[in-house]
């Protein structure tokens, strides 16, 4: 069979490159122009910088120990200032603080919180020249006890039986309680310590009965070397 060749007949055009491509095409899309980014930026609110340097003064003084701010916030460290809600060390207690415990346990009943004693029975630590006087007599009557009346401030009290308290208290708690007694309700005389107790206890050691007044008043009605 032989091709039919007619020579008339025009060839359609070869589309090009731009004719492919129709706007109203369906799966043409034009890009919309978009316009370039600013390079300008808008600045922040005062308010905004207010408040950070606020913040940031805050967070500073509690480092540098501000007088308002910061106050209890870090530990200020040694040397650091006192804040005046800062809770202070406790102070260990003193020898006449534990002497007024001793006395409160064991003298207070007959001579009085107020040292003031009992007309006619039991005589006053306030003022007397027991009290203020010789530690060594002190000691004596604390140590061995005191039968019989005495005299204090000119005024006589009872015959009451003292009881010893050389087996009931320590040496320590002994000079605490005199230090308390010498030093308490207006008295002005001084400490007196364990060793002077001591002293005193060695001194007396082998007296088995209580004094009566007349015996302590063969004692030393003073120290020549007291210091208040």
């Amino acid at each position: 069979m032989s091709s039919y060749h007619n020579p008339h007949a025009e060839s359609p055009p070869t589309p090009s490159g731009d004719d492919a491509i129709q706007p109203n095409a369906p799966d043409f899309v034009e890009t919309p122009e978009v316009a370039p980014l600013s390079q300008e930026h808008e600045p922040l609110p005062v308010w905004l910088y207010l408040v950070c340097g606020f913040a940031l003064f805050l967070a500073g003084s509690s480092f540098t120990g501000f007088e308002i701010f910061g106050q209890g916030l870090l530990d200020q460290g040694p040397g650091g200032p006192v804040l005046a809600g800062a809770a202070s060390p406790e102070l260990p207690p003193s020898a006449a603080d534990l002497g007024k415990q001793v006395y409160n346990g064991n003298c207070a009943n007959c001579h009085q919180s107020s040292g003031a004693g009992s007309p006619g029975s039991y005589p006053p630590l306030v003022g007397s020249e027991y009290v203020l006087g010789s530690k060594e007599r002190l000691a004596a009557i604390l140590l061995k006890g005191l039968n019989g009346s005495l005299t204090v401030n000119g005024g006589s009290f009872g015959s009451q039986t003292m009881p010893a308290q050389e087996s009931l208290l320590t040496p320590e708690k002994i000079a605490n309680l005199m230090t308390y007694i010498r030093r308490s309700w207006g008295n002005t005389a001084g400490p007196v310590t364990v060793d002077e107790v001591n002293t005193a206890k060695t001194k007396f050691t082998s007296r088995t009965e209580a004094w009566t007044e007349t015996e302590l008043l063969k004692l030393p009605p003073s120290d020549t070397t007291d210091k208040k």
